[in-house]
């Protein structure tokens, strides 16, 4: 199992792709491993997964995508008495994940163009494929929009996005963090990505939560493009830092300084005008019913850590 390990330590090292491109990534690693041969017995099967599973979601641990990605492949393995079926079972599994994704991109694309008008001025922050389908889909639609990248610091993935866009055709202006964040005030809109969302907030790269305090002081529109696969399922804890928050900006700073180095940050629900899945725009008061929809699986209900989102 060393190259699939290896394979997992590349995505733990990876700090400037999104959440959907690791995780179709960590679905590659798992169907690899399908596809590899088989193991002695359904039990040891079994195991084998389990532990590629809880690597993959401890190397990125606040990227839900690969929480769910896990949690499809074990309860799919219910279904299986063999070695050769678990196998065909993560093979399914994990190519219908990749197929989701992709398809959620597209509605989520569509669903956004609604917010998007005629000469619309957008800033953004970060590197979010899911975004820049959205933004591309726009200008392709007609729309003539100026997208204000915020740089992103530390890693600088903002300038990564206003490429993209440009090759694309979108006009994409790149700004320091300070300049994107005074930009927010006069703009028409704000898109950012999700890494994870739960019932209380969204977790997405540093420099979101203070872009959306702006956003909600200004009135200008701020917008989450996430498909379901980035819902955390209730009952999953990840990480191992014990994490509080209240309604105001302290609380928020406080948040972003129990994540450590991580290069993230928490933004309460209601800062956000809402959320655009594959299934439309929603208010932030439908996700805890699509949230409790998610049934997770014993196996990583009771290995996730004690910490409360």
């Amino acid at each position: 199992m060393e190259p699939t390990f290896k394979a997992i330590a590349e995505i733990a090292a990876d700090n400037r792709s999104g959440a959907a491109q690791i995780a179709e990534r960590a679905a590659n690693i798992l169907l690899q491993r399908a596809a590899s041969g088989q193991a002695p017995s359904a039990d040891a099967f079994r195991h084998e997964i389990l532990a590629i599973g809880r690597a993959l979601i401890r190397a990125q641990m606040v990227m839900a995508p690969l929480v769910n990605l896990v949690n499809a492949v074990l309860w799919r393995m219910e279904q299986g008495d063999s070695p050769r079926s678990l196998s065909r079972a993560v093979e399914q599994t994990t190519e219908e994940f990749k197929r989701q994704i992709q398809q959620h991109a597209l509605h989520v694309a569509e669903g956004t163009l609604g917010l998007i008008d005629e000469g619309s001025q957008i800033v953004t922050l970060s590197f979010s494929s899911t975004i820049q389908h959205a933004l591309i889909h726009a200008q392709r639609a007609g729309r003539r929009l100026e997208v204000l990248c915020a740089e992103s610091q530390p890693g600088r993935e903002g300038r990564d996005t206003a490429t993209v866009l440009r090759s694309c055709g979108v006009a994409a202006i790149l700004l320091d963090d300070e300049s994107a964040l005074a930009a927010v005030e006069h703009a028409d809109l704000v898109l950012v990505g999700a890494d994870m969302l739960t019932h209380r907030g969204l977790i997405n790269k540093v420099g979101t939560a203070p872009m959306a305090l702006a956003a909600h002081t200004a009135g200008t529109p701020f917008y989450t493009l996430c498909g379901s696969e980035k819902f955390l399922p209730p009952g999953f804890r990840p990480g191992n830092r014990s994490i509080s928050w209240a309604n105001n900006g302290d609380a928020v700073e406080a948040y972003q300084l129990e994540l450590g180095d991580l290069p993230f940050d928490f933004t309460p629900l209601e800062l956000l005008s809402g959320i655009v899945t594959e299934k439309g725009i929603l208010p932030v008061a439908a996700i805890e019913a699509w949230l409790a929809a998610t049934q997770l699986h014993p196996a990583l209900a009771q290995h996730s850590a004690e910490v409360a989102l």
